[in-house]
């Protein structure tokens, strides 16, 4: 049965081989035509399967030999390379060996467009990236939308400057571009105040909020003292601009191009079987060049899709790699680290905004470029490592030897910590009072009229008066059976201590009156207990009869979580 399938096996890859060869002497006898076209694909296709045939016999005949111990143990040995070798093989994905195949059967050997698709295909940077993948890439884009707010609003936002939409921010910009022509060091300094001002503040108020008094909105009155600027009823020359399609004819004429300028006529006269002869070898080679075209124009498009799928993952990597750093950094998750920035970004806006004018801004730009450039060398990179580990044991930086730098090069490569991460300052203090809230319940209790001991119902959030619409509408309030269920509310915490931190209020009449709550169905007794009784109209059919009293503990918060950076 083997043998039947290693004969089927072989004629099978003699008519493929026979195919290919007779497709690929056709790709290159009819070069540039449509059927030299076809021939070139079909050869593209066949070539693979001519390799996946080889592969897969290479793998049986692996597995029909049988190893002696010695052979098993030497090829043992050599496991960590088959295994590096193997992976080096399939990172050049299958779409790659077709565009390869592509342009190897269907253009020209030596000619420029074929050595840039070359070029591309096998650049290093390049097959280390994915494979292209349609799930990958829409599920790029899906995330990638979900994070395009912030440029949305950008891209808005200055429209709605350049068009006077907003002449509130048109004149604001106006004031910041006459003062960075003024005084070009404000170019630092702005996005330091941005900094400081519009991410770190806010999110130390989203952590610790303030006691902000609610103001009451009023109503405006009159006419804004900039109105005047949008009562025209023209249109800005950008939005012409934007919402102007370009013109059929220019779009034509720009997409398509004559032939007639990179024709001269000759001195001598031709006779016309020269001519017609001539005319048939240029639109021969015009349709040659135009099917190059094509072929290269779709190989690119391939090429793009797998490039622009792996910069979309690069990008959201980015982007969710920067909103974990600034959370870190600015969002008060560590309280000391990020109050230290917030005082080295004080202490260096000052200095921009007093002594920049005295500060050489261009030795300090191109210092800071070539030293950036030299530090992302990929030489450069043990020595950085040594030096934070040094950093990190206290130690001086000592020589660097070769091994050294391969075991040290190793364990940066699974996990190089940012000097963040093991920030700890002694001398920043922070020691913020809590706040402290209030938090009630009322115990209500049950009474029936043929019985003379009241059992407790629940604790609940309603008073359950007469007019409460939970019992007018025949309903029960919904509550708990034991102080111990009742929970602060969320990121706040109880006092330390037991439920006997509870607290009854002894003068509920204050508290209704405080409340304006009203009394027409209500009673306080004259005892200590803080019990609020029904008074019930005489007419009124009742089973039941019920009482509460208010409870109250206090509650801290220190701060709130910290807030997510998100785009």
């Amino acid at each position: 049965m083997s043998d039947l399938n290693t004969n089927r096996q072989s004629r099978r890859a003699r008519v493929m081989a026979s195919l290919y060869d007779y497709s690929t002497s056709i790709a290159e006898s009819k070069a540039g035509s449509n059927r030299g076209l076809a021939a070139g694909t079909a050869a593209s296709f066949l070539a693979l399967g001519l390799e996946q045939m080889e592969k897969k016999n290479r793998e049986s005949l692996e597995h029909d030999y049988e190893f002696t111990e010695a052979e098993v143990e030497a090829v043992q040995n050599m496991a960590l390379s088959a295994e590096e070798y193997q992976k080096s093989k399939e990172k050049f994905h299958f779409m790659d060996r077709f565009m390869e195949k592509m342009v190897q059967h269907t253009m020209n050997e030596g000619s420029a467009d074929a050595e840039e698709l070359s070029q591309r295909l096998h650049d290093p940077s390049r097959s280390k990236k994915a494979p292209l993948s349609l799930i990958l890439l829409t599920s790029n884009m899906k995330r990638l939308s979900a994070k395009m707010g912030v440029v949305f609003k950008v891209q808005y936002g200055l429209v709605h400057i350049l068009t006077w939409k907003r002449p509130t921010k048109t004149l604001c910009v106006l004031v910041f571009y006459t003062a960075v022509c003024l005084w070009p060091h404000l170019v630092v300094a702005l996005p330091l105040l941005v900094l400081l001002f519009g991410i770190i503040l806010p999110a130390y108020i989203h952590r610790h909020p303030m006691d902000t008094p609610e103001l009451i909105k009023v109503p405006r009155r009159g006419q804004s003292f900039l109105d005047f600027l949008n009562e025209s009823n023209d249109r800005s020359v950008i939005m012409d601009m934007i919402d102007e399609p370009m013109s059929e004819e220019d779009s034509l004429s720009q997409t398509y191009s004559t032939s007639s300028g990179s024709f001269h006529a000759t001195k001598k006269p031709q006779s016309p079987s020269s001519i017609a002869l001539q005319t048939l070898d240029v639109a021969e080679e015009v349709q040659t060049s135009e099917k190059a075209k094509i072929v290269k124009k779709n190989v690119s498009l391939l090429m793009n899709m797998r490039d622009l799928q792996n910069l979309t993952t690069d990008l959201l990597n980015s982007i969710d790699q920067g909103e974990k750093m600034s959370t870190d950094l600015v969002g008060f998750k560590d309280e000391r680290l990020t109050t230290y920035i917030f005082y080295v970004l004080i202490a260096v806006t000052s200095v921009v905004l007093f002594f920049g004018k005295y500060i050489p801004w261009r030795m300090i730009f191109i210092l800071s470029g070539w030293v950036f450039m030299l530090l992302c060398h990929p030489k450069a990179k043990k020595y950085l490592v040594t030096l934070s580990n040094n950093n990190k044991k206290g130690k001086p930086v000592a020589e660097v030897t070769e091994e050294d730098a391969d075991s040290e090069e190793e364990v940066g490569d699974k996990k190089l910590k940012l000097p963040f991460e093991s920030f700890d300052r002694h001398d920043i203090i922070v020691d913020d009072k809590p706040e402290v809230r209030v938090v009630e319940i009322y115990e209500l209790q049950r009474r029936d009229l043929f019985k003379h001991e009241w059992n407790l119902y629940a604790y609940t959030k309603r008073l359950f008066d007469f007019k409460d619409t939970v019992r007018v509408s025949g309903k029960l309030p919904h509550g708990v059976d034991a102080l111990t269920k009742v929970h602060p509310p969320p990121e706040w915490k109880y006092d330390f201590g037991y439920a006997s931190n509870w607290r009854i209020d002894q003068k509920p009449l204050e508290f209704l009156l405080a409340r304006g709550i009203d009394q027409e169905h209500l009673s306080c007794r004259d005892d200590t207990e803080g019990w609020i009784y029904d008074d019930l109209p005489v007419d009124q059919d009742y089973t039941a009869e019920f009482r509460r009293r208010r409870l109250f503990r206090e509650c801290y918060r220190y701060s709130r979580p910290p807030r997510k950076v998100t785009l």
